[in-house]
């Protein structure tokens, strides 16, 4: 601050005077004019202590970062601290009443995530404020504090934004009586997400903000609709399905206007369709020549998945289902009614592979069996129809697949095949209850096929002896029955048969309360004068798994001398000695057994046939340091 404008009241020359020892002025305007030069030392030094600060901060190690790096740095910090948000988790647990109503006028304090690291130095802020690309995603839009909303999109620049707006937020701040600004209509968005709204109120942003122009940067776009009672879906705003540049599309409960819209062109790479509402709406739904047009036209597609689609059409003039060749991923459920059950497995029997390393998983009827008001029953003629289109189906996409199936693992009226001959998914690939979430992470696949048919109204006997006919045995290294419903198949003459022709397994898991059923892999025959076992003759390895009951009790529920668990023993004991003896070709050579059962004496003399391991099979493996022994 100069001297001609900074000293207003006092002049410089006038200071000695006024501090001098020998000054003995006691006059009120004596001591008002000292507070008034304590004043003004104050205000003139505060921009010199400022520069000061400035100066020193900027000479740290954290200020001589370079400025990618501090980006870098900015990046992850999103990732762990997100955007700034109104504590308004109070409000989310007072509901819609009157103490939500109180609430609405208390003060929410913002958190400010990831800004934080703009209060570290000038630099630091110059850097964040100066990159634009740092502001393009503002995740959860009405959770940001809508003063700093549009202020986070004007950061952006012209850069194209990726923004998320939820429902669940927007109530809230609805709740806190705060004034909504939604995102202004003319911001380039890459990336868009609807998620939760209500059919009100997506109508009513599809009339006012979906304008025709708006979003032709736009990449990905995902709408998730919340259905209530008898609602129908909502449709796509032509702004949307008229975008030609759309890669990413996740539509739930929501159909687009036309299904041969723009945005399903070459661009397209992931496309998730999904419908969960009560009412039927055959008339939104696609044709199987519309759907399979789609197909055609999305040459791109890497990844697809229909939930609740029901594809409209003849069955007799049925177009084929040629999927892309860069598919990998299919995913299908069909879980309505029976029609649309029959109508699913023409689509599988229709499929035309492109593509060898493709993962497909195939899912008819709800997981755990009917669900209350779906039309699942069926008289014995559809039932055996059923059973008929299941063998078709799978024949289908079995015969297009160059790699035979290595890997078998069996539930109750379900499958999964795969080929993985790499070291870990040996191990990897174990009998496991959990088969839909699990398949996913088998490395080394070229071929997968996770197919599951839980209709209650198809008995397990009749899918036993017609489901499994067209699934190819012969190459079979493992098969896993530690699931729910393997007695299903144990129980069954015709299973044992049918796996006759899979004579190069090697490895076989069960459940232990399941393992008197084994007694038929002691049966032998003669073939060219030589006697050798009726099934699995190259077994070598056998796990024994506990149900997830029994290892939560910590096997406090099994004791060795009760009556089950020992003609359980006694059938493992006689399995291994009886392989033992035939020849040392045929012996086994490992026993992987649940460490909850390894308190038992029995072992001991089991071991004396074969060498015996203890495994923590409930703990899941994550890295292959960690999986058991083989």
């Amino acid at each position: 601050m100069s001297s001609a404008n900074g000293w207003r009241i006092i002049p410089p020359d006038s200071m000695p005077r006024l501090v001098a020892p020998d000054n003995m002025d006691h006059s009120a305007a004596h001591l008002e004019a000292l507070d008034t030069i304590e004043d003004q030392l104050f205000l003139a030094m505060a921009p010199f202590l400022t520069r000061i600060q400035r100066a020193r901060n900027n000479s740290t190690f954290l200020c001589r970062i370079p400025p990618e790096i501090i980006c870098r740095i900015i990046s992850f910090a999103k990732v762990d601290y997100g955007w700034p948000k109104l504590d308004v988790a109070r409000l989310g647990t007072l509901g819609n009443g009157d103490e939500a109503m109180e609430a609405s006028g208390a003060e929410h304090t913002p958190r400010l995530g990831w800004l934080v690291l703009t209060h570290i130095c000038s630099r630091w802020r110059e850097v964040a404020l100066g990159t634009p690309l740092l502001w393009t995603d503002p995740s959860d839009y009405f959770a940001i504090p809508p003063a700093l909303c549009r202020l986070i999109l004007a950061r952006a620049q012209e850069v194209p934004c990726h923004l998320e707006l939820s429902a669940s937020s927007l109530r809230l701040l609805t709740i806190s009586g705060r004034k909504i600004f939604p995102p202004g209509r003319g911001i380039p968005i890459a990336v868009l997400r609807l998620l939760g709204f209500s059919v009100g109120v997506f109508n009513y942003l599809a009339h006012d903000y979906f304008l025709p122009g708006s979003f032709q940067h736009l990449h990905h776009l995902t709408v998730g609709i919340s259905l209530k009672g008898d609602e129908l879906p909502v449709l796509l705003p032509a702004a949307l399905s008229s975008c030609t540049s759309i890669t990413q599309l996740r539509l739930s409960n929501c159909f687009p206007p036309r299904w041969d819209a723009p945005m399903f062109g070459p661009r397209l790479t992931h496309l998730t369709l999904t419908y969960g509402g009560v009412p039927e709406v055959p008339h939104l739904m696609p044709s199987t020549l519309e759907f399979s047009r789609i197909l055609t036209s999305a040459t791109a597609l890497q990844v697809l998945a229909i939930d609740g689609i029901h594809l409209q059409g003849s069955p007799i003039q049925y177009p084929a289902m040629i999927l892309p060749s860069d598919l990998g991923s299919i995913d299908v459920y069909s879980w309505r009614d029976s029609v649309q059950h029959r109508d699913f497995l023409i689509f599988l029997a229709n499929i035309v592979l492109k593509r060898q390393d493709i993962r497909m998983n195939f899912s008819l009827g709800p997981p755990d069996g009917d669900i209350a008001g779906s039309n699942t029953a069926l008289d014995p003629r559809a039932a055996k129809e059923t059973l008929s289109l299941i063998r078709v189906a799978l024949d289908n996409l079995y015969r297009q697949q160059q790699s035979p199936p290595k890997h078998l693992v069996l539930c109750r009226k379900a499958l999964l095949t795969h080929d993985s001959e790499t070291e870990r998914s040996a191990k990897r690939a174990w009998p496991t209850r959990v088969m839909q979430y699990l398949y996913t992470d088998i490395p080394g696949v070229t071929s997968l096929l996770n197919f599951n048919f839980g209709l209650e109204s198809i008995d397990d006997a009749s899918f036993v002896d017609s489901g499994l006919d067209p699934v190819p045995l012969r190459d079979l290294r493992s098969v896993s029955l530690n699931s729910s419903g393997a007695d299903s198949y144990l129980s069954s003459g015709s299973w044992w048969r049918a796996m006759r022709k899979a004579t190069y397994v090697h490895r076989l898991g069960i459940y232990f309360r399941n393992c008197q059923m084994l007694l038929p892999l002691t049966e032998t025959v003669v073939v060219n004068e030589a006697t050798v076992f009726t099934t699995f003759p190259r077994l070598k390895v056998l796990h024994i798994h506990l149900e997830g009951l029994s290892i939560a009790k910590g096997g406090a529920d099994l004791d060795e001398g009760d009556t089950e668990c020992a003609q359980n023993l006694a059938v493992i004991h006689t399995l291994v000695h009886a392989r033992r003896k035939h020849s040392a070709q045929s012996q086994l050579e490992s026993l992987v057994v649940d460490s909850v059962l390894s308190r038992w004496k029995i072992w001991e003399t089991i071991a004396v046939d074969v060498p015996i391991r203890f495994c923590d099979f409930h703990a899941l493996p994550r890295s292959p340091s960690d999986m058991p022994p083989s």
